[in-house]
């Protein structure tokens, strides 16, 4: 006969090695779902939009009209503003900005196409005049005139400025200033168009003149009269170049961090510059009519009109950078900062002769990017 016969050490043996299993089991459990937890908590968004503002200050020098009496008088007493100073263009522009840019899941690949937009808009209208009191003999008669000379300018300026970039970029990881920092090398092309539309509109009136006495002199005097609209554009289109560096330096990226964002970048555009319009000047001699001096009429008068067309190839070097501070929250940032965008020679801004100027725009941004996907 046999007997099966189990111990109460062996029932404790086997209550030991379940607890172990099941211990096992939970650690393994728990270890899987925290590494899946921190997988998802890490995980980045694949599509980043981005959308913003800027005000700019303008780097932009252009011709102003001058016929020839204009440049005469600038040292009038009636000239308190020099007429080329009014026609100057706008020193600040407002625009808005935009990019979106994808980061396939597993690369350190970042595809981005961006644009931005400005619009500057200036108008002025400043009348200059000088009168003097003058004691008139005339017919045994003394009588006292105001003798008055004038300019007379009105200026406008409309101008827009669009600058693309479509780039392709690589996630270096340097870490030069931190284990957290993310450097990023970008090769793509810039596409840029500058615009400007420049109206102006002179009279002046710079010598009326009334003699003390009729007898032997009688009062004349030259009116002139000038327009101009000129329309001077660039657009072009090349290689760029970017570096661009972000470190954080408060927080985390899952309870919100503060990092301190930089970049530098540089392109060469292949474009055309256009000058086109057409200006205007005319001017007249008035003597008295009879004896009395009862009205004048034109004794000699003058007109002349000139179009402007001219276009031309130009390579045109640019180079920027900017600097700030982006606060950011899981899958949302917030960047404020300050950029600079310079073009050697983009524009003709002369007028009947090629004069080339540089287009400089630089001043603060501010943007809000929202991540999808990840």
């Amino acid at each position: 006969m046999s007997e099966l016969i189990t111990s109460p050490g062996a029932r404790q043996d086997i209550r030991w090695q379940l607890l172990a299993t099941a211990s096992a089991l939970a650690l393994c459990g728990t270890t899987f779902t925290s590494g899946a937890a921190n997988a998802q908590s890490t995980s980045r968004p694949t599509v980043w939009i981005e959308v913003g503002g800027q005000m700019e200050q303008l780097q932009n020098s252009q011709e102003a009209f001058a016929p020839p009496f204009t440049l005469a008088h600038l040292d009038a007493p009636f000239n308190f503003v020099s007429p080329l100073d009014i026609q100057r263009p706008p020193s600040h522009a407002f625009g808005g900005e935009g990019k979106i840019s994808f980061e396939p899941a597993g690369t350190d690949w970042i595809f981005s196409a961006g644009l931005r937009y400005g619009r500057s808009n200036s108008s002025k209208d400043v009348h200059q005049q000088t009168a003097t009191q003058k004691r008139v003999h005339f017919q045994s008669i003394f009588y006292t005139t105001s003798v008055p000379h004038f300019d007379d300018t009105v200026s406008a300026h409309h101008g827009s400025h669009a600058i693309a970039d479509f780039t392709a970029g690589k996630d270096v990881g340097l870490g030069l200033f931190g284990h957290d920092s993310h450097s990023t090398i970008s090769f793509g092309v810039r596409y840029a168009q500058f615009h400007d539309n420049a109206t102006a509109v002179l009279r002046s009136g710079p010598d009326l003149f009334f003699p003390t006495n009729r007898k032997y002199e009688k009062p004349r005097h030259h009116q002139y009269y000038a327009h101009s609209v000129i329309e001077h554009s660039f657009s072009g289109i090349g290689p760029s170049l970017s570096v661009a560096n972000s470190t954080p330096f408060v927080g985390n990226e899952e309870h919100g961090e503060i990092a301190l964002d930089w970049g530098a970048n540089a392109a060469l555009l292949f474009g055309r510059q256009k000058v086109r319009g057409t200006h205007e000047t005319s001017g007249m001699y008035f003597k008295p009519i009879g004896c009395c001096a009862t009205g004048f009429l034109p004794d000699a008068q003058y007109a002349t009109s000139t179009n402007v067309n001219r276009s031309r190839g130009v390579i045109i070097p640019n180079i920027g950078g900017f600097v700030g501070l982006t606060f950011q929250r899981a899958d949302a940032k917030l960047k404020f900062g300050y950029r600079a965008d310079f073009f050697f020679g983009a524009m003709d801004g002369g007028i009947d002769a090629r004069r080339t100027s540089n287009v400089g725009f630089y001043g603060p941004f501010a943007t809000i990017s929202i991540g999808l996907g990840g």
